[in-house]
């Protein structure tokens, strides 16, 4: 009954197709969706005539022990009161006063808001339905669970904003506007409440200048049951027509499954791979269930080496793109704390320690399944991968050794390397070398990269470039270029090459600023992206790869940490210079 006729194809017999005739077809819950509130009429030109469709649809919630009272109730004329305005205004003895539209009356029984029917706004689904299931209002009336971005209440924004700016709906053939709200997530909430939706439903049925007999019925009204509830249709007076009043009850048990219900699913049903080619849920994960079997055990103790006190842990393979949504992402994080490790972030839902191997995998020993919410397991599912390359060398220090590991991620080596150069700068002249050095600077810009494509190499590069490169006091720096050098640099990497040269010779400053160059012609490639700059071509080269070399990842890895390893050669020669200016 809700869809739309847009031909005479659609109607089939007209006479029947009036008189609601296929009313026993209808489910209200139509591809996971409730639409619980509507308004409009939609208008159609057919080879039959014009056929016209009005719709009102309002939703309430009354607790489930009432429900045969409104279910044996008489719809008609009845529908229209459960349109629920935010506020009702009013008097009383010559007071003016504002009180929340929160309840009617269906004989007796209590009908609690729903929706909020504003006269001059969207119509808007119960606040508290937002808040049980945190729902972000991303467009107008379209909301989205903050954490996973599941669409949970739909609404045409744009089409309300066209129909609202016009001063009548007159002559607009379609002014229907639906608000829906995904089932499962109604069910959770209808369970929480203890109460059942009711749709108050209506809807016209006409059609004008049609060449064909359309006979009707006598009866104005009939009465009928129809999906848990009493429905009156009637013949329309105005023209050739039927009109449907109806009540129809929805329960949560009458909801396939609801949205808590699916994540269970996903909990018990998602089956990570481990190394040893074993599966395991998060929910077994939680139980330790199957570990025994498969020859975990925490710790490993009694190993007689190595090898057998690695096969002890369930170690679980990722994908590297795994990361790319906590990366790109404010409400999420990575962070690389050495070489291979790496920290998880989402929301306040998980804190996962993971690592990186030299495949470029992210690992987790199958244990910490329990630190990925529920909301975010079949993301993690989609990326487990079968195992390829060696567990990391700080993973095994960590997990088996029971040991910390002191290494630097490449961001980190490269965020030390400028603050260290700063503090050596600044302690033999006394000036800044860097405006910004240590936390001040975003190590989240320069993280490893989460695709192996030369795009993302590129955008990295780039913002390397501006903590190694664009980062620099010039003015400082100029500042102990002698007079005759100072004058002519073009740039800052002009005058940090000039800097190393003064404390060196031309072809050491030339090797120690190699590495930072690559990154240099990777940015200003970076900023020609379809106008090859030469910049690729000498950056690879200077990196040792061949100029038609995919490994993105190797590269970022060599120009990271030999940028890392100039800056520290450049203290060298600054701590060299003093202890000659001593001596």
């Amino acid at each position: 009954m809700y869809n739309l006729v847009e031909d005479e194809d659609d109607i089939g017999d007209l006479n029947s197709w009036l008189a609601f005739e296929d009313r026993d077809r209808f489910d209200p819950i139509q591809d996971g969706w409730i639409t619980v509130n509507r308004h409009g009429h939609h208008r159609s030109e057919t080879g039959i005539g014009t056929v016209e469709q009005g719709f009102r649809i309002h939703a309430f919630l009354v607790d489930e022990d009432s429900l045969d009272t409104v279910v044996d109730t008489d719809p008609f004329g009845e529908v229209g009161t459960f349109d629920f305005n935010p506020m009702a205004y009013g008097s009383r003895r010559g007071t003016q006063y504002w009180e929340e539209d929160l309840t009617r009356s269906v004989d007796g029984v209590e009908a609690k808001r729903f929706v909020m029917d504003f006269r001059k706004d969207a119509p808007l689904i119960d606040t508290g339905f937002i808040e049980y299931h945190d729902l972000i209002e991303r467009e107008k009336r379209n909301f989205e669970t903050y954490d996973t971005d599941e669409t949970v209440v739909r609404f045409p924004a744009e089409k309300w904003e066209y129909l609202s700016s016009q001063s009548s709906h007159f002559g607009l053939a379609n002014t229907i506007r639906s608000l829906e709200v995904k089932a499962e997530f109604l069910k959770d909430y209808l369970k929480q409440r203890g109460c059942a939706l009711v749709l108050a439903y209506f809807q016209s049925r006409d059609v004008r200048k049609t060449q064909e007999d359309i006979s009707l019925t006598d009866d104005d009204r009939e009465e009928f049951t129809v999906r848990g509830g009493k429905a009156v249709r009637g013949v329309r007076r105005n023209q050739v027509g039927y009109e449907l009043h109806w009540f129809c009850p929805i329960k949560a048990d009458d909801i396939p499954y609801g949205r808590e219900e699916r994540l269970q699913e996903d909990r018990e049903n998602l089956k990570f791979e481990t190394k040893q080619g074993y599966r395991f849920s998060k929910e077994e994960a939680v139980n330790e269930e199957g570990f025994e079997d498969a020859g975990y055990r925490r710790p490993a103790i009694g190993a007689e080496d190595l090898e057998e006190a690695i096969s002890f842990f369930g170690w679980t393979y990722f994908e590297p793109e795994v990361l790319e949504k906590y990366k790109n992402d404010s409400r999420g994080s990575v962070s690389e704390w050495s070489r291979q490790g790496l920290q998880v972030n989402w929301l306040d839902k998980m804190k996962l320690r993971a690592y990186r191997n030299d495949e470029d995998l992210v690992l987790i020993i199958v244990d910490d399944l329990i630190d990925i919410p529920d909301e975010e397991l079949s993301h993690w599912y989609h990326y487990n991968t079968s195992p390829a390359g060696n567990i990391p060398g700080e993973m095994i220090t960590n997990y088996i050794e029971a040991d910390w590991v002191d290494s630097e991620s490449p961001s980190d080596a490269v965020i030390n390397a400028v603050t260290e150069l700063n503090e050596a700068f600044e302690a033999k002249y006394d000036v800044r070398l860097y405006r910004e050095v240590g936390d001040e600077i975003n190590a989240d810009r320069m993280l490893s990269l989460p695709r192996n494509e030369r795009h993302e190499l590129l955008t990295v590069m780039s913002e390397a470039h501006q903590v190694i490169v664009e980062n620099l006091d010039r003015g400082n720096l100029e500042s102990e270029l002698p007079d005759e050098v100072s004058g002519d640099v073009e740039g800052k990497k002009s005058a940090l090459f000039e800097f190393v040269r003064e404390l060196s010779d031309i072809e050491t400053a030339a090797d120690i600023l190699d590495p930072i160059n690559a990154v240099h012609d990777f940015r200003k490639e970076n900023s020609h992206m379809t106008v090859s700059s030469g910049g690729w071509p000498r950056a690879v080269d200077v990196l040792g790869y061949e100029e038609d070399s995919e490994a993105y990842r190797d590269m970022y890895r060599d120009a990271m940490r030999g940028s890392a390893t100039s800056l520290r050669e450049i203290i060298s020669l600054i701590e060299e210079d003093s202890e000659d200016q001593v001596e």
